[in-house]
């Protein structure tokens, strides 16, 4: 356990990483065998969040510790801690252009792997890379001392038939990193419980070292493109409930087209419906910013537009034969009007000349009885004068 007073140039250079609240802080300064050195909440209210960077020797090793911010912190939102962790971790690469040997993923150990710890690895996968755990990750359980009184409750406990028993996501996890796994109990004061916790973390640390790999800037810039696609899904998170409200508005209202009675607003309420989705579009496109992961969104905004250029054009194609038919209907009724008008005219001359000549057969009807009246008052005349004469003779 004695440690060598001069330090040897095979040093390591470590990162914890982990949820808010799994003891990273605490872990950390168990490895630096030196207490509050990293506090468990730090910068809270700045928020500029920073790594911390300090060294300790081991065994005539220099070891660098880096604790950098929590994934989930409820000081801040998601996205925004997301975008705080990675900065932290990008300083940190910067700071060590040479690397880091390890990551030490601090997991709290409990009854069973929460949604939240499955987040933050998968949160992680997405700054550091998909397969940053695999090469370099190791998994520092927490909470040891409830672990070590579990094993002592079922005398068939230790961390192997621990691992064997898990299922689901932690279990892959401990698949993707090849079982390394070590328990921290950070409550103990027992000095050689913490000699052996750190001394077995450190070996597990040289297998990887031996495979002479570190974690560099060049990974860091590497994962850059997987953060910008993990990114956008993380805001995407944020905006599929409006997109898809959206989308399921805007074909209500393609639908809601189809009872207007107006063919011109039919058309004109498409066409607004048009540039409301070729909104929806570049929005998705701006947000998704190349990565791809709002591919779907995208996709489904794409088709709608199709379809609504098909509608348009449809709608465009039978307006143009409506106002076809309309023009032969009106020629028609133009037409209809203008013989209408004539056969009036027809009927009324021909009305005119039946009353003239009806007009005409009663003058010359009259015209003959004033002739015969006539001739028949002279007849009277006459023959009245030529009694009258004959009645003054006999006289």
């Amino acid at each position: 356990m004695a440690q060598a007073a001069k330090p040897r140039t095979t040093g390591l250079d470590l990162i914890l990483i982990g949820k808010t609240g799994n003891g990273k802080s605490s872990t950390g300064n168990f490895i630096l065998r030196r207490a509050n050195i990293f506090k468990p909440s730090y910068n809270t209210t700045s928020g500029t969040k920073i790594p911390q960077f300090e060294w300790t020797i081991f065994e005539g090793r220099i070891l660098q510790v880096v604790d950098s911010p929590g994934v989930l912190d409820t000081c801040e939102d998601e996205e925004r801690g997301i975008t705080l962790v990675h900065d932290a971790l990008q300083k940190a690469m910067l700071a060590n252009p040479t690397g880091y040997h390890a990551f030490l993923v601090v997991l709290k150990f409990a009854s069973r792997f929460t949604k939240e710890e499955q987040t933050t690895v998968e949160i992680l996968k997405g700054i550091l890379g998909k397969n940053f755990l695999k090469d370099y990750g190791i998994i520092v359980m927490t909470n040891g001392d409830t672990f070590e009184h579990d094993c002592q409750k079922n005398k068939t406990l230790n961390l192997q038939r621990f691992c064997q028993d898990q299922k689901g996501p932690f279990k892959s996890i401990l698949k993707e990193c090849s079982n390394r796994i070590v328990v921290f109990n950070n409550m103990t004061v027992d000095e050689d419980v913490k000699y052996k916790q750190v001394k077995q973390l450190i070996d597990m640390v040289d297998k990887l070292k031996n495979q002479r790999r570190r974690y560099t800037n060049e990974h860091f810039a590497k994962a850059d493109q997987f953060y910008q696609h993990f990114m956008v899904k993380i805001s995407g998170t944020v905006v599929t409930k409006e997109v898809l409200q959206e989308q399921s508005l805007i074909m209500h209202a393609i639908n809601s087209c189809e009872i207007l009675s107006n063919e011109e607003e039919k058309i004109e309420s498409l066409k607004c419906l048009l540039i409301r989705n070729e909104k929806l579009i570049n929005c998705l496109k701006e947000t998704d910013k190349g990565t791809g992961a709002l591919k779907e969104f995208i996709t489904n905004a794409t088709n709608t537009k199709h379809l609504l250029d098909a509608r348009i054009a449809l709608q465009a194609d039978f307006i143009q034969k409506l106002k076809s038919i309309k023009m032969m209907e009106d020629k028609q009724i133009h037409d209809f009007e203008r013989q209408e008008k004539q056969l009036r005219e027809e009927e009324h001359k021909t009305e005119e000349n039946r009353k003239k000549l009806q007009w005409e057969a009663t003058l010359s009807f009259f015209e003959k009885i004033d002739f015969v009246v006539k001739a028949f008052g002279n007849f009277l005349i006459g023959t009245a004068t030529a009694v009258t004469q004959f009645l003054k003779n006999q006289i």
